[in-house]
């Protein structure tokens, strides 16, 4: 099974996120985070449009963004500085000299989004930002002084933009998640709101005077402007909003045409709309993210299946758009890697007649196995990304499916909401006729982490699998209502009912109380102790629940870690007692 892909070509490098275009369109800043023996450090390093050497402007680590979302940092209207979130949580003012300033300090709150007001007569703009994801708050900079504009109207706000001399963001309150009900909401109260829809990156072209912003009320998540043109796609040009700052559109300098993503099955294209005459025209394939334009350059993380993730300005001044990449992730170099495969759209038609996506990914040297890897969310998507983890497996024969069950992102709304009250059951069975679909007699390995670990775990009910491998999996639902962190605290009214719903149906669901039928297969768990989100007990119980029934199952915990591990040690470790797993099944 020895494969030539290291891993610790897989483990080097760093995660790219939030480039930004200073407002000259001369400088790139964006945010490196790369591990390292003591934990991660992420710094804000800025260089030329034009390409060159990078450099490091922070002299403390900020608080990263995460993959394709940010809410870090912003530039001062004079291109001579920018501000950032730095590691203790505070807002600073970085000069391009090296200098730094500290505008507000955090006091135990969770500061974010911070958003200069932009063609600022002074050096003194008012920056608006986001406080606990609760409050949006506009600090004068000249007096130090601080507002908060909301009217506490909803109990989450995010992605402030100014707009006519004031801020305008996203909100919405529980039971909703964002991508259920979310609206646009101003200082003086709500600006757009309806049921069953959803409204997120609210962007005001460059002299504030014009609007858009991205809904679903069409049914499919597309850029809509003020004035009620709609770049009507039936393809997304967006994800949902686990996270702050998403820019998967922008506006031009002159705000007479948009850049967009769109999403294509999990593929990814750049795209601009002509506001004047509707010409939708694709500019460049890959996932694309983070966009941001100035003068004649439009900057964005670009990443996809066989392309490292990376730092690309585009030249938009001719018909034909030139690229330039201006900085790379991963440190190794997987130019002509074998494991580098683009996969291919699989789609099958459920029992009940829904139509069902996935991707499949097949190894260049298969060896008669599948993983089939279940993202998390589960309210979310795996589009087609560099993800060096898939390469590991690839390499060493295992193909690798990547199912979108109902409930995932990508493919319209009514695909999304058709989970709701049905988490952990038709889930499982999506997954389930996918992996019919093209297993072919192959062996058969289930992985999944958090929810994704959940639908994992509940395939193991309804087919003959080879082994799970889950991470942070949820294994009681009920459990999630008293246990899980503020952001997700009503997430299960959505996805399975009211709390006495829940309760009857997490018994039914929930792989707690299915421990026979895991009793079956061999599961490998890993959970971090200090993981907020799906508290470490429910992988314990689990573990002690199958090994009761007469189970093979093993928990491996790993100390400090969260919902997700960061430590380079656990990630090896975790990587080593995966691959002795698989082997140990696979005769």
């Amino acid at each position: 099974m020895a494969g030539r892909l290291s891993l610790e070509a897989c483990l080097a490098g760093r995660d790219l996120t939030e480039p930004r275009l200073s407002p000259n369109g001369r400088t790139v800043a964006f945010v490196a985070n790369t591990p390292g023996p003591d934990g991660s450090r992420a710094d804000v390093i800025v260089m030329s449009v034009d390409g060159g050497p990078e450099r490091i402007l922070t002299t403390d680590p900020v608080r990263p963004g995460r993959a394709m979302g940010g809410g870090v940092l912003d530039w001062w209207p004079d291109s001579r500085s920018l501000v950032a979130i730095d590691k203790s949580g505070d807002l600073v003012r970085v000069f391009l000299d090296g200098r730094t300033t500290r505008l507000l300090a955090a006091e135990g709150r969770t500061l974010s989004s911070p958003t200069v007001e932009p063609n600022s007569s002074d050096d003194s703009p008012r920056i608006a930002l986001v406080v606990d994801q609760a409050e949006i708050v506009v600090l004068d900079s000249a007096t130090a002084r601080t507002e908060r504009v909301d009217r506490g109207d909803h109990d989450f706000v995010i992605d402030p933009v100014w707009w006519r001399g004031r801020p305008l963001w996203m909100a919405w309150s529980a039971p909703d998640m964002p991508w259920d009900r979310s609206a646009l909401v101003t200082p003086s109260g709500v600006m757009a709101d309806a049921a069953d829809r959803q409204m997120q990156q609210p962007r005001a072209a460059g002299d504030g005077s014009t609007l858009g912003w991205l809904d679903d009320a069409s049914g499919w998540l597309n850029v809509v402007l003020a004035d009620g043109r709609r770049v009507s796609e039936p393809h997304e040009h967006g994800g949902p909003s686990w996270g702050e700052r998403q820019r998967s559109w922008c506006w031009s300098p002159d705000g007479r045409s948009i850049a967009f993503v769109r999403n294509e099955g999990g593929f990814g294209r750049l795209c601009t709309y002509d506001i004047d005459s509707g010409v939708v025209v694709e500019r460049a394939k890959a996932v694309h993210g983070q966009l941001s334009w100035q003068g004649r350059h439009l900057v964005a993380l670009r990443t996809g299946g066989k392309t490292p993730t990376q730092v690309v300005a585009y030249d938009t001044s001719g018909d034909e758009w030139s690229r330039r990449t201006l900085a790379i992730g991963p440190s190794h170099s997987w130019e002509g890697e074998p494991s580098l495969v683009e996969p291919r759209l699989v789609e099958t038609t459920a029992s009940d007649g829904t139509r069902l996506h996935a991707r499949l990914f097949e190894s260049p040297q298969p060896n008669g196995s599948l993983i089939c890897w279940v993202h998390g969310g589960p309210t979310d998507q795996w589009q087609v990304t560099f993800m060096p983890r898939f390469n590991y497996w690839l390499d060493r024969g295992w193909s690798i499916l990547v199912p979108d069950h109902r409930g995932s992102t990508g493919h319209g709304r009514r695909f999304t909401n058709g989970l709701r009250g049905r988490w952990g059951d038709v889930d499982a069975r999506d997954v389930a006729e996918l992996v019919d679909h093209v297993a072919d007699g192959r062996r058969v390995f289930a992985f999944g982490s958090s929810a994704g670990g959940l639908t994992a775990l509940g395939l193991a009910r309804i087919r003959p699998i080879a082994g799970e491998v889950v991470a942070y999996p949820v294994t009681d639902i009920a459990g999630l209502d008293d246990a899980t962190h503020r952001f997700e605290a009503h997430y299960n009214r959505s996805l399975v009912g009211d709390r006495t719903r829940t309760e009857m149906l997490s018994r039914e669901r929930s792989p707690i109380h299915h421990a026979s039928s895991l009793a079956r297969v061999p599961v490998l768990v890993f959970h971090g102790d200090a993981d907020p989100v799906v508290p470490i007990e429910q992988s314990r119980r689990l573990v002690n629940a199958v090994r009761a029934a007469g189970g093979d199952a093993e928990l491996v915990e790993y100390a400090g870690e969260g919902h997700g591990f960061r430590d380079p040690e656990h990630r090896r470790d975790e990587y080593r007692r995966t691959e002795e797993f698989l082997v140990r099944h696979s005769s």
